[in-house]
């Protein structure tokens, strides 16, 4: 007989939610798996609060988990899934309403997260009231456009990181939470560039030009003359996650550059 129960995430390993992670998220859509270091690094930059992140556990063993990461009010879904050995039993719903109980608990308003367009993990979220905010569009682009097309625009200029979420936020730019100016802040050795006219950037983890965190512009023309020089001057090909449908996108479509992935954002108001 198996023996179901639910419990927090506080006291578990570095090494216990490597492992756990690597083994139920086997056989997904690409490749999930983390080292030991790569999970430290990346718990610590989601904020992950392992003590009120969810565990489900069958005969002594974790199944499922939840990873919740807080802002102020909001929470964020930074990973949630089964062992395939464990699926279709109804315990992933057991998870999240769980989580949702424990978010609602340390009274969050607002839980988000985002799913994949073709996830069927996107049925039982609806179930248990997330509801679909917006599309999402990760880019993955093999190829290196616009290096030789001349181009009549002003460069883009180095700014302090505070001039440049000043900027975005007067143009209206809605992010994504790990877009968020809170979550990119976490980043080492931020690299901000912005258009003279100071309606689209440009953000960068290190020196130069990569890898790129964030990118925005509150009109076309501001897309097209930031778009214009980074594809020109990235090393590497395109690696964009969590764009909206927004004016970068639309130029990006353009120029054939289409998404490699869409993503759903969801969220669920809490009482």
């Amino acid at each position: 007989m198996r023996r179901v129960r639910v419990t927090t995430l506080e006291h578990s390993s570095l090494y216990e939610i490597t492992e756990m992670w690597n083994r139920c998220w086997r056989g997904y859509y690409y490749d999930m798996s983390y080292t030991h270091e790569h999970m430290k690094i990346w718990l610590e930059l989601s904020h992950v609060s392992l003590r009120h992140s969810i565990a489900v556990h069958v005969n002594h063993q974790i199944v499922g988990f939840s990873l919740l990461s807080i802002d102020g009010r909001d929470g964020w879904i930074a990973g949630a899934c089964i062992d395939p050995e464990y699926r279709r039993n109804g315990l992933f719903k057991v998870l999240m309403r769980t989580q949702l109980n424990m978010a609602n608990y340390i009274q969050l308003k607002r839980v988000f997260l985002e799913v994949l367009e073709q996830n069927p993990a996107r049925l039982v979220y609806q179930s248990v009231g997330f509801l679909c905010v917006r599309q999402l569009n990760v880019y993955r682009s093999k190829r290196k456009l616009l290096q030789n097309k001349p181009f009549e625009g002003n460069p883009l200029v180095l700014i302090p990181v505070e001039h440049y979420f000043k900027n975005r936020s007067q143009a209206f730019f809605n992010p994504a939470w790990q877009r968020r100016e809170g979550y990119l802040r976490r980043h080492n050795n931020l690299r901000a560039l912005i258009n003279l006219n100071g309606t689209a950037g440009a953000l960068f983890a290190g020196d130069k030009w990569g890898p790129l965190l964030d990118i925005w512009s509150a009109d076309s023309a501001g897309a097209e003359e930031v778009l214009s020089t980074l594809l020109r001057k990235l090393d590497d090909p395109l690696t964009l996650i969590n764009q909206p449908n927004d004016w970068i996108a639309a130029l990006l479509g353009k120029l054939g550059i289409n998404p490699n992935a869409k993503q759903i954002e969801m969220c669920v108001e809490l009482s």
